[in-house]
């Protein structure tokens, strides 16, 4: 068996799987961040500064809701600054443009649009994993605003350490949906045939 028959056979598919959706997701990472500190051609930085800024905006609007409507806690809504204020501690979070979800969108749909699968079910399945993104990232702003009141000094490791690699947990789990749901039943398919 040559090396090219040993990829393909089934034994080493998720292997190779893997390595796909860790060069994909890496590649972006990479070269995203030499897009946004090299790279300012007005057009695209443009469009993705005023995306950046809608997705914060959004962001910020609907975890204020959240914490309105789903806590007790006393906080404090500065809307002209997207500043989240827990007022006993004098602790804040901050919804900068960088807190967007706008990179982890886009790497979800660069990720899905390159990984292999049938198109039909990827017209549906980008925006939902879209929609997912933002609500960790709702869940994320939320709950950073809650450990102010509990940990305070812990606010830096959890936002670090925690919640921003829970983006990648559940770009993760979507993905293993993706494949075990969609690319492996279509794979099937066409072995079948």
């Amino acid at each position: 068996m040559n090396i090219k028959q040993t990829i393909k056979s089934k034994k080493f598919r998720p292997i190779v799987d893997v390595a796909i959706f860790m060069i994909l997701l890496l590649s972006f990472h990479f070269l995203y961040r030499f897009w946004a500190n090299h790279l300012h051609f007005a057009p695209i930085a443009d469009i993705a500064n005023a995306s950046r800024d809608a997705l914060a905006g959004l962001l910020y609007k609907n975890s204020v809701w959240v914490l309105h409507h789903l806590t007790n806690y006393d906080f404090t809504f500065l809307p002209d600054k997207r500043e989240i204020w827990y007022m006993p501690g004098r602790g804040y979070v901050s919804v900068h443009l960088a807190c967007s979800g706008f990179k982890q969108m886009l790497q979800w749909a660069v990720l899905m649009i390159f990984f292999p699968g049938p198109w039909k079910h990827k017209l549906w399945f980008i925006p939902l994993g879209l929609v997912i993104t933002h609500m960790v990232n709702i869940f994320r702003i939320s709950g950073l605003s809650v450990v102010l009141i509990y940990t305070p000094q812990n606010w830096h490791f959890i936002h670090d350490n925690i919640y921003r690699p829970f983006f990648y947990v559940v770009m993760f789990l979507l993905w293993v949906w993706w494949v075990e749901k969609f690319r492996n039943k279509s794979r099937e398919q066409s072995d079948d045939r």
